[in-house]
């Protein structure tokens, strides 16, 4: 067995980890990079760390553009195996990359307006109508055979509807052998989803680490401390935007405003969900009430209602609906996409109302570095928005008890519960982040098993000494100084 970490990699963004197994090649996830120089972005983002004509199959986690937004330029550069996932993350990943498709071409617009200089877009409509027909849906539980003696279950991990944890079960000369990828890790006690499945056993595991080295919040408190920030912007007769994710988090927003609303512990103010795709995103979510947990059913459904329609919340589609926000009189809350402010109608209401001291700017989700909505995160004065700096003196709020993504403690007692671990690589986080998480399970779990970051482009092979790295060394030269150790590939 070989792994190379062609993404996320002592990073958040862009996973792809390619797996040979069985003499197949097997790709977990196929995101896009994101923040830091758009010139670097871009390079990464068009090329891949491998052949994609030479991938057998691509098995999906979740939704989220950072796992899948180049499935399409995969397949536009050759890739024509099966993709595998889930259906519910099947209908939003094809939203979600139609919607990459679209400011994909925008931007390539602004570029040749502003700058004079023509750019290609990374892929096309068309490119992500080619590869939803290669998808193929499994569901929780469902085991699957890959290849013969390779099987797959995907387990619900949690983070977004439909994300899965994949197991993937196989022989290595005659000893039975299991890789689990968590993909992104969810929490227990958040609205909607069920509480991530704990895999009790693995010897290979890739895990996430995100927030490995903090603490988030209980979201017992986030109703209170929202109740509070509302009311407060309210009485000084601001607004509050709220840069949401489509996937998600946008909808836990608007469950939980929507229970403050029905339990009266705020003014029936407006929501204005300011994003064609989440609105698209929310109907996927009204199709597939199976996945929602026990407390959804209780709070609303157990009524015949949806979490996420009421009278106050309204779902803004056109544009001039969305322009005529700038000029609203009165408290609302506006959320839009895109999430880290790098793209959407996020950037109009910034540029509209992060001037005014009066509005607040709530930040619910991670921001990676590079990105404007760090730059929120971190205190800056001024904004760039379509190349001019505007001020920031609205109020700038962060509450991370709305994470989607598991933090110290629920990562460490996730790996705490995996038996039979020889190795477990660290992906997924800033580099600060997967080296704590690393030593947190040498020094705090007392771990016998080998911890890795791989660096992006490390390549790692199973030998019977165990897992060993191929930094520094073409894998054909490694294999011919270790023949006689007779590898397991």
């Amino acid at each position: 067995m070989f792994i190379k970490f062609c993404g996320a990699a002592r990073n958040v963004t862009g996973s792809r980890h390619l797996l040979e197994i069985g003499g197949k090649k097997i790709l977990l996830d196929c995101g896009m990079f994101q923040g830091g120089a758009k010139e670097k972005v871009r390079a990464q983002n068009e090329g891949f760390l491998f052949d994609p004509k030479a991938v057998d199959f691509l098995i999906l986690s979740h939704a989220h553009i950072d796992h899948c937004g180049m499935i399409p330029r995969l397949v536009k550069l050759g890739f024509a195996g099966k993709i595998f996932c889930t259906q519910a993350t099947r209908d939003l990943a094809e939203m979600m990359m139609l919607d990459g498709a679209k400011i994909q071409f925008q931007d390539a617009a602004f570029v040749k307006k502003e700058m004079g200089k023509e750019i290609e877009p990374l892929y096309s409509e068309a490119d992500v109508h080619a590869a939803v027909k290669l998808f193929t849906t499994y569901e929780y539980f469902q085991k699957f055979k890959l290849i013969e003696g390779v099987w797959v279950t995907f387990y619900d991990a949690g983070h977004v509807l439909g994300s899965a944890i994949t197991a993937i079960d196989f022989k290595e000369e005659g000893s039975q052998k299991r890789l689990v990828y968590t993909g992104d890790l969810g929490r227990k006690y958040m609205p909607i989803l069920n509480d991530p499945y704990q895999v009790d056993h693995a010897n290979y595991l890739i895990i996430e680490s995100t927030y490995a080295g903090h603490l988030h919040d209980s979201f017992d408190s986030v109703e209170d401390e929202l109740s509070r920030i509302i009311m407060d912007v309210t009485r000084r007769r601001g607004k509050i935007i709220i840069p949401g994710f489509s996937l998600e988090r946008t909808q836990e927003l608007v469950y939980v405003l929507h229970k403050l609303y029905d339990e009266k512990k705020i003014e029936p103010i407006p929501i204005f969900i300011d994003s064609p795709l989440s609105v698209e995103v929310s109907k996927v979510f009204d199709r597939y009430e199976n996945y929602y947990d026990n407390e959804t059913f209780r709070d609303f459904l157990s009524r015949k209602e949806s979490p996420f329609h009421s009278p106050e919340i309204k779902y803004v589609k056109r544009i001039e609906e969305s322009k005529a926000l700038n000029t609203f009189k009165g408290s609302c809350i506006i959320i839009s996409a895109s999430g880290m402010c790098e793209a959407g109608r996020i950037k109009h209401h910034l540029k509209y109302h992060m001037g005014d001291a009066r509005n607040l700017i709530l930040v619910v989700g991670f921001m990676a570095q590079g990105t404007r909505g760090r730059q929120l995160v971190d205190g800056a004065s001024k904004i760039r928005l379509f190349g001019q700096l505007y001020p920031l003196r609205a109020q700038v709020v962060v509450m991370n008890a709305f994470s989607a993504h598991a933090d110290k403690l629920e990562l460490l007692e996730y790996v705490k519960n995996v038996s039979d671990l020889e190795n477990v690589f660290v992906v997924h986080g800033e580099e600060n982040q997967c080296l704590v998480f690393r030593d947190n399970i040498i020094n705090i779990l007392k771990m016998k098993c080998r911890v890795d970051v791989a660096d992006l482009g490390e390549e790692f092979v199973e030998t019977p000494e165990g897992m060993q790295s191929l930094k520094g060394t073409r894998r054909e030269e490694y294999l011919n100084k270790i023949k006689d150790l007779k590898l397991k590939v």
